[in-house]
């Protein structure tokens, strides 16, 4: 016979975390069933998962959390740089939607944030992805944590606006529409003097070294349009 043969795949060891005995009962039956799949062993709190495994470290730790948990009944994740292929993906079966909770799971170690109303298929999906090195976020997650990302861009934004006075804010959308220091005294009928103040001053609160620089701030923050 010519060529290698082809070594099967090892199947994914997946150990369960539920507080409800039904609950682990019915993730244990999910994952036999499933034969890319291996049972590694179950346990009430992920804390103590390894308490409860028969021989090596699972691939996997599928958990399901309970309704307004308190916290994150996950083991304590390995520092960056000494995680490595022994440490175990987490996947979180959760209906939270608190960006800053997701933003911690993920922290934590959480690799996968499935529905706890996800289907058998959806889970041993997001078990194979994770075991494959893969992170699996369902669209309504992205939008968490895209909400939280932006609300601190947000208030920084409106702190500028707030910071700039009206005046500062005519002078720049000038500034963006082209016009020289005399156009703008012409338009605002102020002297040029008073234009080069308030340059100064939009400079120094947008933290600007030219007019370009400042437009483009301005543009950045939400506070002119062209």
């Amino acid at each position: 016979m010519s060529g290698a043969e082809t070594k099967p795949m090892s199947p994914v060891r997946v150990a369960v975390v539920a507080a409800s005995p039904q609950a682990r009962a019915n993730l244990q039956a999910l994952v036999d069933a499933e034969p890319a799949l291996d049972f590694a062993g179950s346990a009430a709190d992920a804390a103590t998962i390894a308490d409860h495994l028969a021989g090596e470290l699972p691939d996997v730790v599928l958990v399901e959390l309970e309704p307004q948990a308190d916290d994150l009944p996950m083991p304590a994740p390995a520092p960056e740089a000494n995680r490595g292929p022994a440490t175990p993906a987490l996947v979180l079966l959760t209906d939270e939607a608190d960006g800053v909770w997701i933003h911690e799971a993920l922290t934590g170690g959480a690799t996968a944030l499935p529905p706890r109303s996800a289907t058998p298929g959806e889970i041993i999906a997001a078990i194979g992805a994770v075991a494959a090195g893969l992170c699996v976020l369902s669209p309504e997650i992205l939008l968490r944590l895209l909400a939280q990302r932006k609300a601190p861009r947000e208030m920084a934004s409106a702190a500028l606006v707030e910071m700039l006075t009206p005046r500062e804010i005519e002078v720049l959308t000038m500034l963006a529409e082209g016009l020289g220091n005399k156009e703008i005294g012409r338009h605002l009928n102020i002297s040029d003097n008073t234009v080069k103040f308030h340059l100064s001053s939009i400079f120094g609160k947008l933290g600007a070294s030219s007019r370009t620089e400042a437009v483009m701030q301005g543009m950045r923050h939400g506070l002119i349009m062209v």
